[in-house]
């Protein structure tokens, strides 16, 4: 027996029609602001390859501050989101998934305009399978719930994403900022991704009999996956951040040449596009 939906007053506006419309506005934001990132906010002293690196990890990170932002106050302003994460209706959470399948659908179709299918297709692979989920979420209006839970894992990618930025920036490993942050990543794997996806698994072990045949199989893949990933991934950054004992100090010559932005504690960003 399916338990009753949980409707929120401004329910009725949720639908194909908001939900499409939000997610392509936002995918004309995040392009927009990938122009805006490639003009104005790329250090000039990167190759070309870096280049397209730093402006897609930023743009990562812009959507991982808005969405993580965004997810803890879907749980503060409508704690009732875990009396039923499937069968809440609310346009606040409705709304964000939308603008966060923007994001996935802008990041996808850059890969396939830059050539970057090829050498990133595992992001390439997970984007498409939360197209998949996300779209289906959107279409159907259901699992909403689960799928807020699921992005709480954006506030682990904030941190991920900053240490991204700082190793192309070359941070030594000794900056305070870039400890501070390796310390909040491995945190936050705990206690967002670990805990999200723990969440998620349970439910499907508790409610797969709510869930359609064509949800549920890819998303028990998909999660099947993650656990594998983000313990790989965790056991990596811990090896890498503080049980690694090969930590090689910054070469003099790359000091002397100001080749990365803590050279002389400046960084140089392009003024305009070349």
């Amino acid at each position: 027996m399916e338990s009753p939906e949980i409707a929120s007053e401004d329910s009725g506006l949720i639908g194909c029609f908001y939900g499409y419309s939000v997610t392509l506005a936002s995918f004309g934001f995040f392009l927009l602001l990938q122009r805006l990132v490639k003009c104005y906010a790329i250090p000039d002293w990167l190759d070309e390859a870096e280049r397209w690196r730093w402006n897609n990890v930023l743009l990562s990170l812009i959507h991982a501050i808005i969405i993580g932002v965004w997810t803890l106050s879907c749980f503060r302003l409508y704690p009732e989101i875990t009396d039923d994460l499937i069968g809440i209706k609310n346009l606040y959470i409705y709304t964000a998934i939308s603008f966060s399948t923007g994001y996935f659908a802008s990041d996808s179709f850059d890969f396939i305009i830059s050539g970057h299918v090829r050498e990133r297709w595992p992001i390439a692979v997970h984007h498409v399978v939360v197209l998949w989920i996300f779209l289906y979420n959107l279409t159907h209006c259901t699992c909403l719930g689960y799928t807020i839970v699921a992005l709480t894992v954006e506030i682990n990618s904030v941190f991920l994403h900053l240490r991204k930025l700082m190793k192309i920036a070359k941070v030594r490993r000794e900056n305070l900022a870039y400890r501070a942050n390796a310390v909040a990543t491995l945190l936050t794997i705990v206690t967002c991704r670990f805990t999200a996806l723990g969440w998620v698994s349970h439910g499907i072990a508790t409610s797969y009999h709510r869930f359609s045949a064509f949800y549920l199989y890819p998303l028990s893949v998909s999660v099947a996956v993650m656990w594998v990933l983000y313990i790989v991934s965790f056991h990596n950054i811990l090896t890498a951040e503080f049980l690694s004992k090969d930590k090689k100090p910054e070469s003099r010559a790359h000091r002397v040449s100001g080749a990365g932005p803590v050279a002389n504690g400046t960084s140089n960003f392009r003024g305009k596009s070349e």
